[in-house]
């Protein structure tokens, strides 16, 4: 214990300044985590804004916003092992890692959620059987496939801290990370087979079946789909983004360049195909769907999250487009990582429009828009699990070869 509390301090008095400050921001968030965590699974959802009207809210939000992000982790996984684009390695732990994360709080922010987590189970053991019985409840296939997506990327995470030079020195740890690393190729198209399923059910199917909702309906499942190729578009960005913050932070280059401009230059693709797609969607909802409702698209814009949450999407999804798909541009450090930046940002705009709108419209046009506040117990959960992420991934990378292109550099130096 003695040993345990001198390597703390000894660790903590090499911080700088600045970096003290931050862990002691960090901390704090995760300390009102705890606090309004306990308030909200002891005494309920009351002391939220969500009501009958607004369901759903913040949490949700960060849900659709971590699944879709952490989206980047099958796919990126997909491309390295079954596509074999080997220059995107380097990164690979990092992305497994975020993806780990971001679906690990998809839970977490949903047992909040759900108002009852005793209940939780109900998710897998209820979907609502219809004739012959057929499952009818698109939330099960979400569930299970989330739950068992979440597995693979424990299987795939296990390797990464097997690799630390103490534990690998050991025998049989040394060979069940030097076998499961074989296997990756196998949970790669697990993973990609579940995700593909629960990031359309997730993102835009469970949404585009409710045709009493018009900001929602849409046919043949076309939401469903767009959000598969939001996600492989942000979730590239969003695999790119944190890695360069790392870089910005420990002033050292943590992959090399050429990882960066491939996956930048595959996420600069699918964000064309989503900007694509959306524009389609928006037009296909302004001419045949919503007038199925007897209502104009523009209508539906209104309130507080409305027409300038869908413009700025559009505008930040340009953004990779412009940089993204060309080299003289993608290769500048600065350029690069704004492009990452927006990608990232379109894709979090796309889920606070699907939520917030989408709550906030009136079934009725004669009625108003509806409005939704977050509390700050809301607000308390939502950051304390961003902070939580960041230190959790700022232990990997000071602690663990989470990038084996910089242990290699410091290991030559």
């Amino acid at each position: 214990m003695n040993t345990f509390t001198e390597f703390v301090k000894n660790e903590w008095n090499s911080f700088s300044k600045n970096t003290k400050i931050a862990l002691a921001v960090l901390f704090a968030l995760v300390f009102f985590f705890v606090v309004f965590a306990i308030q909200i699974l002891f005494w309920g959802l009351g002391y939220t804004d969500m009501s009958n009207t607004f369901a759903m809210g913040l949490w949700i939000i960060g849900d659709l916003g971590f699944v879709a992000l952490g989206g980047g982790a099958f796919f990126t996984g997909f491309l390295l092992y079954i596509f074999r684009v080997e220059k995107l390695q380097p990164l690979i732990n990092s992305t497994v890692l975020l993806g780990f994360m971001c679906y690990l709080f998809t839970f977490i922010l949903l047992v909040f959620d759900i108002g009852q987590p005793l209940r939780a189970w109900f998710g897998y053991t209820y979907p609502n059987w219809g004739p012959h019985l057929m499952p009818q409840s698109m939330l099960t296939e979400v569930v299970w496939c989330l739950t068992l997506y979440f597995c693979v990327l424990c299987v795939e995470l296990i390797p990464i801290p097997l690799k630390h030079r103490v534990l690998d020195k050991i025998p049989v740890l040394h060979y069940i990370g030097h076998y499961l690393h074989r296997l990756m190729w196998i949970m790669a198209a697990v993973g990609t087979f579940l995700s593909f399923f629960h990031q359309g059910s997730l993102g835009g199917g469970m949404w585009d079946v409710l045709y009493g909702k018009p900001g929602w309906w849409r046919a043949h499942h076309q939401f469903f789909f767009l959000a598969i190729v939001g996600a492989t578009a942000g979730g590239t960005c969003f695999m790119i983004m944190v890695p360069k913050i790392a870089e910005r932070i420990i002033k050292k280059e943590v992959a090399p360049k050429e990882s960066f401009w491939t996956l930048a230059r595959i996420s600069g693709v699918m964000f064309t195909f989503y900007f694509l797609f959306r524009v389609y969607d928006v037009y296909t909802m302004a001419v045949r769907y919503v007038p199925m409702a007897d209502r104009r698209f523009i209508d539906l814009l209104g309130g507080y999250y409305g027409l300038w949450v869908l413009a700025l999407e559009l505008i930040l999804s340009l953004v990779p487009i412009a940089i993204l798909n060309m080299k003289k541009l993608r290769e500048q450090e600065n350029l690069l990582f704004g492009a990452a930046i927006c990608g990232v940002s379109a894709i979090v705009f796309s889920k606070i429009g699907v939520v917030l709108n989408g709550f906030s419209i009136p079934n009725f046009p004669w009625r108003e828009f509806a409005a939704y506040n977050p509390t700050i117990q809301e607000w308390g959960i939502m950051l304390g699990s961003i902070a939580t992420m960041i230190l959790i991934y700022s232990g990997f990378a000071a602690y663990l070869p989470l990038f084996p292109h910089l242990h290699k550099a410091e290991h030559h130096e």
